[in-house]
């Protein structure tokens, strides 16, 4: 039986949220989900240091994904080294707070390149926003066809059916749930097929059990369902 993995989840401590490893584990503890991807807050001056010491402590239960900020000039240096010498799993990117475009060639490139020669998964945030709105992520994903890219809030709110069209073009694309509406999930589950939805929740931003519960609407079928809250993830990240 496939795994319950959580695909989005924010450790640290920055202005109005904190999480630590055990204060997560605690979290899927409490609804009986399996495993959950982590990765730092990216807001000011953040490290993949607390990631690092959460999966020392937790290493069967929290996958560990780094986050950059690509205007920084040793980024792609920090993603090989959280990947080949600590064993991270994937990247996180967030445009809109670090200010970049996503396709913009020069900044991400390199991080996209590395996550390629690596084979590691790369989520960034997806709400309706220039910096990172759906075309921005069909560039990438056409870019790096080998990628499995992830859109964050699959471009909630006004962007949703862009994003579904373009996750049904590109073989790398999916559409990650946290915080989107469960009409929302649902019509992407019924356009691309459960192989193309993962479920994530954004904690601590959020109130955990309601964003697992939610998934239980997103599909009538047994083993969609079960791809969609950790199947799909498990397979992409070859846990």
């Amino acid at each position: 039986m496939a795994l319950v993995i959580d695909a989005h989840n924010h450790l640290g401590i920055r202005p109005g949220a904190r999480q630590t490893g055990a204060d997560l584990v605690a979290k899927i503890d409490a609804v009986g989900v399996d495993k959950a991807v982590m990765f730092p807050f990216v807001e000011g001056n953040f490290t993949n240091d607390p990631i690092k010491e959460a999966f020392d402590q937790f290493p069967d239960r929290l996958i560990p994904f780094c986050a950059v900020n690509p205007w920084q000039p040793d980024a792609a240096d920090e993603v090989r080294r959280c990947v080949v010498d600590w064993g991270f799993k994937g990247l996180k990117l967030h445009p809109t707070i670090n200010g970049f475009h996503l396709s913009d060639p020069a900044l991400v490139d390199p991080l996209f390149q590395v996550a390629d020669e690596l084979g590691i998964a790369v989520i960034v945030h997806g709400a309706s926003d220039l910096l990172n709105s759906p075309p921005e992520f069909d560039i990438m994903a056409k870019r790096f066809p080998n990628v499995p890219l992830l859109m964050a809030h699959m471009g909630f709110f006004w962007s949703v059916d862009q994003a579904i069209a373009f996750a049904k073009e590109n073989p790398n694309l999916y559409l990650e749930t946290s915080r989107a509406p469960i009409f929302e999930i649902q019509t992407a589950v019924r356009e691309l097929g459960p192989e193309k939805v993962i479920w994530g929740t954004d904690s601590p931003f959020v109130d955990y059990e309601w964003e697992f519960k939610k998934m239980e609407r997103a599909t009538d079928d047994a083993d969609g369902y079960a791809a969609i809250v950790g199947g799909n993830i498990e397979r992409i990240l070859k846990l």
